[in-house]
């Protein structure tokens, strides 16, 4: 069970790295924000360079790359850096969907940290002394919190984007 567990984890390591489509497009969602924008406003709508929008200070850079289905992924970058660390629970996407008027920014539950979570209780069960595992979920929620604040920056820069705003991080207070 241990080698599937790892084996899972190096197959998200992969897909993640390779930017898999079908990856960032399944999966349960844990973070779903829409924003509401005019056809105007999404036709003129542009998430390319939204990273640039992000603070950069405490944590890793988000990273985002085009998808053939004209949605934009996201990730934590895998690039060396000095902010702090965390588990990232979560991969994200961009959907501007013109039908519903609206752009979604929407986070996916790692493959891995589901099944890690599934198969706690069962271990412990099986192995007692594996208790020490519970730490692991711990670890997770924390990830889970940072990411969720860090989702919600994602989702005030593409608001400002569809608004044609600056980001506030941008904006001049008043003297």
């Amino acid at each position: 069970m241990a080698i599937a567990v790892i084996a899972l984890m190096l197959l998200e390591l992969l897909l993640l790295l390779f930017w898999a489509p079908l990856f960032f497009r399944t999966g349960i969602v844990l973070f779903n924000q829409r924003i509401a924008a005019s056809p105007a406003e999404l036709t003129q709508l542009s998430l390319i360079g939204l990273e640039y929008d992000l603070p950069t200070d405490k944590w890793l850079s988000f990273v985002f790359r085009v998808l053939p289905d004209r949605s934009v992924a996201f990730r934590e970058s895998f690039a060396p850096g000095y902010g702090g660390r965390y588990f990232p629970l979560m991969h994200g996407q961009l959907v501007a969907d013109k039908r519903r008027h609206e752009v979604r920014v929407i986070g996916r539950c790692s493959w891995f940290a589901l099944a890690l979570t599934v198969l706690v209780v069962p271990i412990i069960l099986v192995r007692p002394a594996a208790w020490p595992m519970l730490g692991m979920l711990l670890v997770f929620y924390m990830g889970y919190r940072i990411q969720l604040r860090r989702y919600a920056e994602v989702v005030e820069a593409v608001r400002a984007r569809v608004r044609s705003e600056f980001p506030q991080r941008f904006v001049d207070p008043g003297r």
